[in-house]
């Protein structure tokens, strides 16, 4: 039979878990919103005339993906691992590697971060 110090750790370990899981769910809905918003500025990077020369900059750079490294970068904003674009887009994780090297070139950029920032227009570097 348990003591009633080991019951009540079981107890706060317990609660922990499960304001951990309900936080995990919380942080995901916040990051599926962020991301639904990254790709809506990113379509519309892609559909408007730019308004300034650096815009107009980036336009031309995002109109420089394929179709695939667009998906694959829309997939990126969203904040999916390599795993899980390969998962959604019915390729391989190596593929998934190789689009996004390509991004990174096309775009100046070495990270998944930055590429995601960069597209969105906010790159003040």
């Amino acid at each position: 039979m348990a003591r009633s110090p080991d019951r009540t750790l079981d107890r706060a370990i317990t609660a922990l878990l499960h304001e951990a899981v309900e936080h995990s769910r919380a942080m995901r809905q916040v990051l599926n919103q962020v991301g639904q918003l990254a790709s809506l500025r990113i379509s519309m990077l892609q559909g408007e005339e730019a308004r300034d020369p650096a815009e107009a900059a980036l336009t031309e750079v995002l109109s420089s993906l394929t179709k695939r490294e667009k998906e694959v970068l829309d997939h990126l904003a969203r904040g999916y691992s390599n795993r899980q674009i390969a998962r959604s887009l019915e390729i391989s994780e190596r593929t998934v590697k190789n689009h996004l090297r390509n991004i990174f070139t096309k775009l100046g950029v070495g990270d998944r971060t930055s590429a995601v920032v960069k597209a969105l227009g906010r790159n003040d570097n």
